[in-house]
C-alpha cells in the first residue's frame, strides 16, 4: 500500500465521516442497565420494610382484625377503618394504598441522600397516625442510612389510617421494635386532633388514646393550642441536639408542619416566613423532607399508584438506570483511531483507483 502524500482526499474524508456517524449512532442507541446510586441501601431498606409490613399483617391476624378486601385489595393489614373513635378527619385511600409498596423506603433513602444525611446525623421526625405504612418505611430508611431519628407522633388518624383502637401507630412501633425490625422509639406523643389538643375526638376516643400511651410507655406532650404545640416540639427536637434534617410525615400538609409546602425535599433557607415546623427548620438552615401527598412523589420517582398486586422489592427506576455503554464507546473509539491511522498514512483513494474500484 502506497503511503499518502499531500492533502487528504475528499473520498477518504467521506469514508471517515460516514464511519464516525455509524459508530456514534450505535453507541447512542445501545443502552445497558446499571445499578442506581445507593442501590444496596435502597434494596436493604425496602427488604426490611417488606419484613415490617409482614410483621404488621401477622399482628392484625393475631388480633383477629378483619381485613376489608375491597379497600385493602393486597390484604396488607395496613389499611385501617373508615370510621373509628380514633378517626379525626377525612382521608384519601389512594394515598394509603400507594404507601403500602415497600419500595417507598427506597425513595426515602434517595431523598435522604439528596439531603446529604449520613450515618450519625440526627433527624427530627414528625409523624401521624394517618400514614402507618409511610411512617414505617421512613423510619427504616433513616435507620438504614445510619441516621438517628427523634420522633414525635401524633396519634390521631384520618380515615383508613392506623385507627384500630388496639393497633395504633404506637402499637405498630412497639411490635416492630419488639421483633428487632426497628431500633427507634417515639420520644413523645401528642393526642392529635384539631390543634393537636384532642379537639374533635369523642370522650371514648380520648380514653382510648390514654390507654394506648400507657400500654406503650410513651409520654404525652400536653399542649394548649397549635402554636404551643410547635414551640414544645421544637424544644424536644433541639434540646442538646444538633439537627441535620427535619422529616414531616403526613397524608397532607397540616398546621403543625406548615401549609402550602410542596412534597419532597425543601432545601435549607428556601422558606423564610410562616408558621409551622417546616418554615422553622428551613429558615434555620436545616433541610426538610416533606413526605406528604405521597402519590405525587411516587409518580415522580416511578412508583405505581395504589398498585394491585404489589410490585416486587427492587423493581423500578430507583434501583436501576439505563446508560450508554462505556465499554462499547471505548471499543468503537479504538476502532476509529485504527481506521484513521491507516487512512491518514496511506492514500486509500489512490489504492482503490489503482485496483479499478
Amino acid at each position: 500500500m502506497k503511503k499518502r502524500h499531500g492533502k487528504i482526499s475528499i473520498f477518504t474524508l467521506c469514508i471517515v465521516s460516514i464511519l464516525t456517524i455509524i459508530l456514534m449512532t450505535i453507541v447512542l442507541s445501545v443502552r445497558v442497565q446499571a445499578k442506581a446510586p445507593y442501590y444496596e441501601e435502597k434494596l436493604s431498606a425496602s427488604e426490611r420494610t417488606a419484613r415490617a409490613f409482614s410483621t404488621i399483617k401477622n399482628a392484625v391476624d393475631s388480633l383477629h382484625i378483619p381485613i376489608d378486601r375491597i379497600n385493602d385489595p393486597n390484604q396488607t393489614g395496613l389499611i385501617g377503618l373508615q370510621f373509628s373513635p380514633l378517626t379525626i378527619e377525612r382521608g384519601d385511600i389512594t394515598v394509603k394504598l400507594t404507601a403500602t409498596n415497600p419500595n417507598i423506603a427506597a425513595m426515602v433513602v434517595h431523598l435522604l441522600k439528596r439531603a446529604q444525611i449520613n450515618a450519625g446525623d440526627t433527624v427530627a421526625v414528625y409523624l401521624t397516625g394517618s400514614t402507618p405504612a409511610l411512617n414505617t418505611a421512613a423510619i427504616i430508611a433513616l435507620e438504614t442510612v445510619g441516621a438517628i431519628p427523634i420522633i414525635i407522633a401524633s396519634i390521631g388518624s384520618s380515615m383508613w389510617g392506623a385507627n384500630y383502637p388496639e393497633l395504633t401507630i404506637l402499637d405498630i412501633e412497639r411490635i416492630l421494635w419488639g421483633n428487632d425490625i426497628i431500633s427507634s422509639r417515639t420520644a413523645f406523643a401528642s393526642i392529635g386532633g384539631h390543634d393537636e389538643t384532642g379537639r374533635g375526638f369523642s370522650p371514648e376516643g380520648r380514653t382510648l388514646i390514654d390507654s394506648c400511651l400507657v400500654r406503650n410507655g410513651i409520654p404525652l406532650l400536653k399542649v394548649n393550642d397549635i402554636n404551643d404545640a410547635i414551640d414544645k416540639y421544637v424544644d424536644v427536637y433541639t434540646t442538646d441536639q444538633n439537627i441535620h434534617a427535619f422529616i414531616s410525615i403526613s397524608e397532607q400538609p397540616s398546621g403543625v408542619s406548615g401549609f402550602d409546602h410542596p412534597p419532597g425535599i425543601i432545601f435549607s433557607n428556601r422558606i423564610k416566613e410562616g408558621p409551622g415546623l417546616i418554615p422553622y427548620f428551613s429558615r434555620n438552615g436545616i433541610p426538610v423532607i416533606h413526605l406528604t401527598q405521597i402519590h405525587q412523589l411516587a409518580m415522580e420517582y416511578g412508583l405505581p399508584i395504589a398498585p394491585v398486586p404489589l410490585p416486587g422489592v427492587g423493581e423500578g427506576k430507583l434501583y436501576h438506570e439505563y446508560r450508554n455503554s462505556v465499554v462499547l464507546a471505548v471499543i468503537f473509539l479504538l476502532l476509529l483511531c485504527v481506521v484513521l491511522f491507516f487512512m491518514l498514512r496511506y492514500d486509500l483513494d489512490a489504492l482503490l483507483r489503482r485496483r479499478g474500484i
